[in-house]
């Protein structure tokens, strides 16, 4: 079952990178290697090496660590928790697999204790949020669902999601490669899964060229003073700049002036930023008998409890 695979291995590369953010340390094998044999010594008054040979390089590039050593991690680092229970992994681990129901999956969902439905552009601007990896789970649910209430809100996915994910890839855990999430989504998607995506790119290299051109652009931004502290406010600046491409030209090729500084921006961004913090998208499974599956001969998987924070 390599399609389960490919999931379970990059929810490893996300903890592993993870733990490299928390840690403070460069998300490569030599550096997390020295981090941790520190952290277990002093954890446990073991001596260096450690006899055990924790293959520390290794939770970087898709190994989890085994629970007796997961656990103290855990325990020091608890955000390491929240990105194994993140809904992201069994719902990819749904859409990639070939002969599962994911089309009930946004019917079984509470948001904020109301059914999961989203009509207008506005609303659904404000579940994307700032762009996050965190907030792909509710996007990918809902553009997985075969209600044909959420139709209107699917085309809008559609047009819209290729250029939040690139933007996701932008703020990954420590040195993830964007193009391991990349093949994940584009197993569902050559499965159809996904309907019909705007730009979506149709290969691994074609994403990573995509994602570099991403960057040369947010530098250039950057360099001519429109974004200076890449935070929350900034990070929504920039996915609604690259679905204006008249402004976006404007500002990449001009300084900030009288008729257009940054303060102009500034102010937009405010506005978005507070809408995107109306709905701080907590989940929760709906009651038992309030949902259907959409085809009882696929799939089945019970629901479970979802909480995915707005920021």
């Amino acid at each position: 079952m390599s399609y389960i695979k490919s999931v379970r291995q990059l929810r490893a590369i996300f903890f592993g990178h993870t733990l490299a953010d928390v840690a403070v340390c460069a998300a490569k094998g030599s550096e997390i290697a020295r981090w941790g044999d520190t952290w277990w010594a002093g954890r446990t008054g073991r001596e260096i090496p450690d006899p055990n040979n924790h293959k520390w390089p290794d939770y970087l590039s898709g190994r989890l660590p085994r629970s007796w050593l997961r656990a103290p991690l855990i325990a020091d680092f608890p955000v390491l928790q929240t990105i194994l229970d993140d809904p992201l992994w069994p719902l990819l681990q749904r859409l990639v697999h070939p002969d599962e129901d994911t089309g009930c999956w946004a019917a079984q969902l509470r948001l904020n204790g109301r059914s999961f439905r989203y009509f207008s552009a506005t609303r659904l601007q404000r579940l994307c949020g700032v762009p996050h990896w965190r907030r792909l789970a509710c996007l990918f649910a809902l553009l997985a669902s075969e209600r044909p209430s959420d139709y209107a809100s699917q085309k809008w996915l559609r047009r819209e999601l290729t250029v939040y994910v690139f933007c996701v890839c932008l703020e990954l855990p420590g040195l993830v490669d964007p193009v391991v999430l990349y093949n994940v989504l584009e197993e569902a998607n050559h499965q159809g899964k996904l309907g019909t995506l705007a730009d979506w790119p149709k290969s691994s290299d074609e994403f990573r060229q995509k994602i570099q051109r991403l960057r040369r652009i947010q530098q250039r931004l950057i360099a001519r003073g429109w974004i200076r502290e890449w935070r929350h406010q900034e990070r929504l600046l920039f996915w609604h700049l690259l679905r204006e491409p008249l402004l976006l030209v404007r500002l990449l090729t001009g300084s900030p002036s009288g008729d257009l500084n940054r303060d102009h921006l500034c102010n937009r961004a405010r506005l978005w930023l507070r809408q995107a913090q109306r709905d701080r998208v907590n989940f929760e499974a709906a009651e038992p008998g309030s949902w259907r599956w959409c085809d009882p001969t696929r799939g089945g998987s019970p629901p479970f409890a979802w909480v995915v924070p707005w920021a």
